[in-house]
């Protein structure tokens, strides 16, 4: 073992606080970030590390000192830069994110990877001409074909390009030069998956719906093989959900300082639409897509109970778990608060939240449910012609998503025969073709007032209420149309052919 005070002793001490992050015992972490600051206050990569393990324990404020302490010290490394923009994004400071940005673009103005992540910044507020103009001067400058495929997939999703012919050029030299990699280069799958999905949107754009439905079919085919399950694994979660949640609300005692408004369904039905409809009320919030029931509400509640979800849930409508349940809220409450969230109502729009709307309805009795809906071919083709950051089978298979599909509308049946009153349905059509009247019904279900602010115009271009992190960031920015109903007809014979079944 090292001498206490070596260059080894300190290598050796940072590489079993790194350990202990990686293992998740994240108190012996902390305690050894300390102590080795202590012995080497002016080493940025303790401060960097020490902030990337708060972040990930949501201790944001914690986090932004120590990384803004790693940006002094490690001033020709962009990553901490990246990582204070994390932090100040997870506290919902987006005038700091915007500063962090700028300045990482003032340091590094010719760095691709800082270059791109700044694009993609100004896309999530809105700003598309500077994110167009940011995803183009990150091609002149990549050497790299994985972020060059990327940033034309930026460039030609955001709908800026006047002449998109140069995308084609581009995409077909990258695609070209694939087959001459080696079979274990890195990244050469996500590479040809990539550039795929680009040529896809880059034909789809030129009206071909052949050429764009083959390069979206390569694409997808790519993605799920990186897939490590199937849709009929899930069968029988979904069954242990109907058999073990039997009730919507455990009583109507109010469990938390705000009201939760959960929107839920399937993706790309026009979720962030609506979230960004009530985020223009005075009294609404929202945390966009985040995963805190499954990943902290579902792991607290199965510590003290022992069982994983769902088979706590009929503990759980016991009296002598109305602490627990307490306590569960106040944990999804601390959550909301971290984020720097103080609305009277606080939207949590992630789609798969249906999967746990008899969970929801027991910890937050006051809960608001809204549960959107669309056309299922309409959101079958948004979903296959679109890359997901998750490898999940059902975001990239037709057949797998029909199966999905069936799951999903078999456990929403499941929850209305229970109570369904408790949840408020609403049509992606309906939003579009009516919806001062949709908005209208909305509030009045979720008990807010009602205000001329949020109602749509159809002529104006919509100023996004907050960052939008979905695929959707680039659409509503869009005047309100109905030009996405009935999309699919035009590719109806592809989307029978490989594998989607309708009702």
């Amino acid at each position: 073992m090292a001498n206490q005070g070596t260059p080894a002793f300190f290598e050796q001490q940072l590489n079993s606080a790194q350990t202990a992050v990686n293992s998740g015992d994240f108190k012996r972490a902390f305690n050894l970030f300390s102590e080795l600051q202590i012995l080497a206050p002016t080493r940025g990569d303790i401060y960097f590390y020490f902030g990337c393990a708060l972040l990930t324990v949501e201790e944001f404020d914690a986090a932004i000192q120590q990384l803004s302490k790693a940006c002094q010290l490690l001033p020709a490394q962009h990553e901490p830069l990246f990582r204070l923009a994390d932090a100040f994004e997870a506290v919902n400071s987006f005038s700091d994110v915007e500063t962090v940005i700028s300045f990482a673009l003032k340091q590094f103005p010719k760095h691709p990877e800082v270059i791109y992540r700044a694009a993609n910044f100004y896309k999530e507020i809105g700003q598309l001409n500077k994110a167009d103009n940011l995803a183009a001067a990150c091609i002149v400058h990549s050497h790299d074909m994985l972020l060059s495929s990327y940033a034309w997939l930026l460039r030609l999703n955001l709908s800026q390009l006047q002449d998109v012919a140069p995308a084609l050029d581009a995409l077909r030299e990258i695609n070209d030069k694939i087959p001459e990699l080696a079979n274990n280069a890195s990244n050469k799958k996500k590479l040809q998956m990539i550039t795929n999905y680009a040529l896809g949107r880059f034909f789809e754009l030129e009206k071909n719906t052949n050429e764009a439905f083959k390069h979206w079919q390569i694409a997808n085919q790519l993605q799920l093989s990186m897939c490590d399950y199937e849709v009929k694994d899930l069968i029988p979660l979904f069954e242990a959900i109907k058999t073990n949640s039997t009730t919507l609300a455990a009583g109507s005692n109010r469990t938390t300082s705000f009201t939760p408004i959960f929107i839920l369904g399937l993706p790309r039905t026009g979720s962030t639409l609506l979230e960004q409809t009530l985020c223009r009320h005075s009294d609404v919030s929202s945390l966009g897509e985040q995963a805190i029931i499954a990943n902290q509400v579902v792991k607290l509640i199965a510590h003290h109970t022992q069982q994983p979800y769902p088979l706590f849930m009929q503990e759980l409508n016991s009296e002598k778990r109305r602490a627990l349940c307490q306590e569960a809220a106040t944990l999804y409450e601390n959550a909301v608060k971290k984020r720097q969230l103080n609305t009277p109502f606080v939207i949590d729009k992630l789609p798969a939240n249906f999967q746990s709307i008899g969970l929801i309805k027991t910890v937050f009795p006051h809960a608001k449910i809204i549960h959107l809906s669309r056309n299922f071919a309409d959101t079958a083709l948004s979903i296959f012609k679109n890359h997901f950051a998750a490898n999940e089978p059902y975001l990239c298979d037709l057949g797998e998503l029909s199966a999905y599909h069936k799951l999903y509308k078999n456990l929403m049946q499941h929850w209305r025969q229970i109570d369904e009153n408790e949840i408020f349905e609403i049509t992606y059509e309906n939003l579009v073709t009516a919806p001062e009247l949709s908005i209208e019904k909305v509030l009045t279900f979720c008990g807010l007032s009602h205000q001329q602010l949020v109602r749509y115009t159809e002529k104006d271009k919509q100023p996004v209420a907050n960052m939008v992190k979905t695929l959707s960031s680039v659409q509503v920015t869009e005047p309100l149309h109905q030009r996405a109903i009935g999309q699919h007809i035009s590719y109806a014979a592809y989307l029978q052919k490989n594998g989607l079944e309708t009702d």
